[in-house]
């Protein structure tokens, strides 16, 4: 049990979802990193909008429980809209704010990126790395519910299908085709070749890994370039026109 403010309150709560979880190792470039087996980027929002929707001074308090199998964050009150969460997932809608001002300091403090756009962002993240989730109404509060990969090994089996005609870049008689994650890496970094690996994954809503998976594609696929280190460096996008 912890009182404290609430951005004190959300460090606390990422830490510990994050300390007893799996993680993995894997080679990033030149480096090593733990990746945890639920999507930190995810688990910051789900908790920032606990606490912006929540119901204060009520009879229950917000909850984390984990399990083998699963992972549970219970936040105090009903779910704070009339639509449901996948409306906010399948459409472009604008959040129903409970607590306005708590909603503008998380917003401010970056713990909420947009407004109206939590599920649609954990839906885009857990999907990438094949993470399981499902919610649940109860009577004195919204429980959301990630699902862990109960084996000890984590993998994930990805296939790529191109057809070599839609979506793609033609140069001459060469007709190199990008997928989805390929269009949007390639476009956002000809607008900013400083992007870094993180902002890439913020802009775009993906893993870390996926974005590294996307910059490895499009240099064998010869259509940028690094130049200078990892930190100071930036990237180099060809043009095929």
């Amino acid at each position: 049990m912890y009182e404290d403010n609430i951005l004190n309150l959300l460090g606390i709560a990422e830490k510990y979802i994050l300390k007893n979880i799996n993680r993995r190792s894997e080679i990033v470039g030149m480096e090593r990193e733990e990746i945890p087996e639920i999507p930190v980027a995810a688990v910051r929002e789900i908790l920032a909008n606990s606490y912006a929707h929540a119901v204060y001074n009520g009879s229950t308090y917000h909850e984390i429980c984990i399990h083998p199998g699963k992972v549970t964050i219970y936040s105090p009150g009903s779910f704070a809209s009339t639509y449901s969460p996948e409306d906010y997932i399948n459409k472009n809608l604008q959040s129903s704010i409970r607590n306005a001002a708590i909603s503008k300091i998380l917003y401010l403090n970056k713990s909420i990126e947009q407004f109206g756009s939590g599920f649609k962002r954990i839906n885009s993240l857990c999907k990438d790395v094949g993470i399981k989730y499902s919610y649940e109404f109860v009577d004195n509060g919204f429980t959301f519910i990630f699902y862990r990969k109960t084996k000890n090994i984590l993998a994930r089996k990805t296939e790529n299908k191109t057809d070599g005609t839609v979506n793609g870049i033609e140069s001459g008689t060469v007709n190199i085709s990008l997928n989805k994650n390929e269009q949007a890496v390639y476009g956002l970094l000809g607008k900013n070749p400083y992007y870094t690996r993180q902002e890439l994954a913020d802009a775009t809503s993906k893993s870390l890994r996926t974005i590294q998976r996307t910059l490895d594609s499009l240099r064998k696929k010869d259509l940028i370039e690094r130049i200078g280190s990892d930190k100071s460096g930036y990237w180099e996008v060809k043009n095929l026109d």
